[in-house]
This record gives structure tokens, C-alpha cells and sequence, in this order.
């Protein structure tokens, strides 16, 4: 299924793509915002500023947004892994690499950085399950593939990304109305990519 999900979205068109690419980063944002609040650092306004400028971006054909500009901000506000003795700093670095690897997919036109964005929020929820399986008893590299690929959450993650791609297979044309459906879609989905309970905050409806 994995390897199915990313060959079909190779195959969407460039708007379709970056849709998916903008809803999995709403599910992916909540971990960036909970480390800058728990650790006081970084900056969760910037990110999620960006995100609303993809959207825009998505809907406002004629937008003119200097992502090189929000790439080059958002930079300095990735927190360094060794800096911090938890958990939580891996799924803020992907969030925050992951929103920069699409700001330049859509600058440069790159399809390939914009499918990236989907490979990270799955390494990131495989990071995740690995972490929280060091105390079972897995003794091969096999194994502990296996373990995550059937793990709810990797399970999850992909149908996600399967349905998504579903979603905005048949859009030609995209404007707020269709963004506000994914978000909505967000928001109907309940969590996180790590599985982590979301709040209205998470998806702006200020347009």
C-alpha cells in the first residue's frame, strides 16, 4: 500500500499534490506547535502563517507569496535535535522540514519535494511507534519493520494519505470552498499524525 499511495500521488497534477501535501502538514502541525509551547522556543505563528499561504496559494491562482522568503524564516526557527533532551524535538524538526520541503516543491515546481512532505509525516509516525517499542521484546531489524507496518498508527497514517488522495483526485479547479473541506477533513479526523488529540486551533478558517 505504501508504495501504491506515493506512485499515485506522483501521478496527480502539481495543485493536487500540494492539497495533499497542505492537509497532511495540518495533521503534522500540532507536534510543532506543542514543542514551542512546552519548550518556549521557536516560533508556531510563523509555521502556521506558512501553511496559510499555501492554502492561499491553492486558492487564489493569481497570489503572489515569496515562499524563498518564508523557506529562509522558517529555518531559523528548527530546533536543533542535541540541543534538547526529549522526545518531542524529532516531530517538530519534521514538521517544521517538512513545511520547508513543500515551500520549495511549489516554488520550484518540484514534484518530487512535495511528495516528500507525505514520506516525512510517515517516517515521523515511524519514529514514533519505534520509540514507544524499545521496551518490547524485538530482537531484529525485520521484526521491528514488521512491528511498525502493522502498527494502527502507520495503518492509519496510510489510509489517510490513500483517502486523501482520493479527495482531490477529481479536483481541477481548487478555491476556499474546496480547501475548507480538507481542513474540514482535518478537523473530522480528530488527531494528529502521531495520534495526538487535535483542537479547533489546529485549521484556520479565517478566509
Amino acid at each position: 500500500m505504501k508504495a501504491n499511495n506515493f506512485q499515485r500521488l506522483r501521478e496527480l497534477g502539481l495543485y493536487q499534490q500540494v492539497a495533499v501535501a497542505a492537509t497532511l502538514m495540518e495533521r503534522m502541525l500540532p507536534n510543532y506547535q506543542l514543542f514551542a509551547e512546552l519548550m518556549d522556543f521557536g516560533d508556531s505563528k510563523l509555521v502556521r502563517h506558512s501553511l496559510d499561504l499555501v492554502w492561499e496559494w491553492l486558492a487564489v491562482k493569481k497570489a503572489k507569496i515569496n515562499f524563498a522568503r518564508l523557506t529562509d524564516e522558517l529555518a531559523e526557527v528548527i530546533p536543533e535535535v542535541n540541543h534538547y533532551d526529549c522526545f518531542g524535538v524529532y516531530p517538530a524538526v519534521d514538521t517544521a522540514t517538512a513545511l520547508e520541503t513543500l515551500l520549495t516543491g511549489i516554488e520550484q515546481r518540484d514534484s518530487a519535494d512535495i511528495v516528500n512532505v507525505a514520506k516525512i509525516s510517515q517516517a515521523s509516525v515511524a519514529r514514533l511507534i519505534e520509540h514507544e517499542s524499545a521496551e518490547l521484546d524485538i530482537t531484529s531489524e525485520a521484526e521491528l519493520k514488521q512491528h511498525v507496518r502493522k502498527h494502527p498508527l502507520m495503518q492509519y497514517e496510510m489510509e489517510c494519505l490513500a483517502e486523501l488522495i482520493e479527495l482531490v483526485s477529481d479536483i481541477r479547479q481548487f478555491d476556499w470552498e474546496e480547501v475548507k473541506k480538507l481542513q474540514q477533513w482535518v478537523t473530522e479526523q480528530g488527531v494528529s499524525n502521531l495520534g495526538m488529540e487535535l483542537t479547533t486551533e489546529d485549521s484556520t478558517d479565517e478566509q
